[in-house]
């Protein structure tokens, strides 16, 4: 590590410092993205590296109008690795961080791989291309769950079984921790937290689906996490404001999250809109998952659903549309089903597109969760305020996300800091 070379070559005390290694983790990581993206996005477009079945083309001029490349989280994942390996810490906390994005990461990366190929059998004639895609598939669904659960179970049992510091206690929003800190038995706790880690992993996967939609909340909850590992790495901040101490080896936390928060700000010049590259599973489910195992280990569990609303929000959506769908499907059959749909698409984040699209008549999916908020008095959207452009459309969702994820950071803090 080269906060220890350092401290051993000078013995300044700031070599030590949890803020010092802090912000140089966030200077590594923020530059070496920037340096380096670059030349990936000029090579994912030459070897078209995409699941967009629209066909890569460069204009006269050489400007490159074609599918935006996927897989940018092959710079994002070993860049925030290689900086807290720097400037970390390394103990049983960066340890389970570091294998638990590394795995996840090499899921997506097979599952972004498979799609690429999907798409070039199709492209040559060699698959067919089913009517309703519109990107290409990926490896099953089913089998990319089983090896996420794998994964969770084995990391998260052997670091509750050998190592300090990862127990089943739960915090619970607005119960002082003095009053009820429940301890969830073995049996409870790893199954628990392994669903968190994989749903977690999913749901940012499932947000990822317009330009910097998922970019954005990861980095709000990335600030939750440093601050709260700040805090309970320190006793007379975690005495003052009433909070567990876990021990000062959970600071580097904080800095395995500054690296995060750092590398998705870096990606954020080339993932904002219009995107020159998109993370793909290799980079959603690798933070998803890195990001819930750090509330799991600073004992924030359920402080997720708050600070990662609109994660939460897209996963159940999506969930809910399927489940209704199934159900319309048996009660009245296809064609009904495919018309009256519960969300006009999913995850949530789509069916909000589909409300600000002007259309001159009536749209020929009918929204049972619009039509229901119309009736209250919600969700009535005048002409005036939609638009025809898509671009519009998409930038206006978007930043509706981002403002709302950056309200419940605040919300999250509010109640984790001062409301209990």
């Amino acid at each position: 590590m080269l906060a220890d070379l350092l401290y051993l070559i000078v013995p300044y005390q700031i070599f030590k410092s949890v803020f010092f290694r802090g912000g140089m983790t966030f200077l590594t990581a923020y530059f070496l993205i920037s340096f380096v993206l670059p030349s990936v996005i000029r090579v994912f477009r030459h070897k078209n590296i995409t699941s967009d079945f629209s066909k890569k083309t460069t204009t006269t001029k050489g400007i490159y109008t074609g599918a935006t490349p996927i897989m940018g989280g092959v710079v994002i994942i070993p860049t925030i690795m290689l900086s807290t390996v720097l400037w970390a810490w390394i103990n049983q906390y960066t340890i389970a961080l570091l294998i638990i994005i590394a795995s996840f990461a090499s899921i997506g990366a097979i599952d972004d791989l498979v799609k690429v190929f999907h798409k070039r059998r199709v492209e040559s004639g060699v698959s067919k291309k089913k009517a309703y895609l519109d990107k290409a598939d990926g490896i099953r669904g089913d089998l990319r769950l089983i090896l996420e659960f794998a994964i969770a179970f084995i990391v998260v049992a052997i670091f509750y079984l050998f190592f300090e510091g990862i127990d089943g206690h739960i915090h619970v929003p607005l119960i002082p921790m003095k009053t009820w800190f429940p301890e969830l038995s073995l049996y409870l706790f790893i199954p628990l937290v392994a669903m968190i880690i994989v749903g977690g992993a999913n749901a940012v996967n499932l947000t990822d689906g317009l330009d910097s939609l998922a970019t954005v909340p990861i980095i709000t909850c990335a600030v939750f996490v440093a601050s709260a590992a700040i805090i309970a790495g320190d006793p007379d901040w975690s005495e003052r404001l009433k909070l567990l101490y876990i021990g000062e080896e959970i600071k580097e936390v904080a800095v395995f999250a500054t690296a995060l928060i750092a590398a998705c700000a870096a990606f954020l010049k080339f993932n904002s809109p219009p995107a020159q590259i998109y993370m793909g599973d290799v980079g959603s489910l690798g933070l998803g998952a890195a990001v819930c195992s750090m509330f799991i280990f600073i004992k924030a569990e359920l402080y997720l659903p708050i600070v990662g609303g609109t994660f939460v929000l897209a996963a159940i959506s999506s969930m809910i549309q399927r489940l209704w769908f199934q159900i319309e499907l048996r009660r009245k059959g296809r064609e009904w089903a495919e018309k009256y749909r519960f969300f006009y698409k999913a995850p949530y984040h789509h069916h909000q597109q589909a409300m600000l699209k002007y259309r001159e008549g009536n749209m020929e999916i009918v929204s049972v969760w619009h039509e229901f908020l119309k009736k209250l008095g919600f969700g009535n959207i005048p002409d005036e305020d939609k638009y025809i452009n898509q671009e519009h459309i998409n930038n206006k969702v978007i930043w509706k996300n981002h403002i709302r994820a950056i309200a419940l950071l605040v919300i999250s803090m509010m109640i984790y800091f001062k409301v209990r």
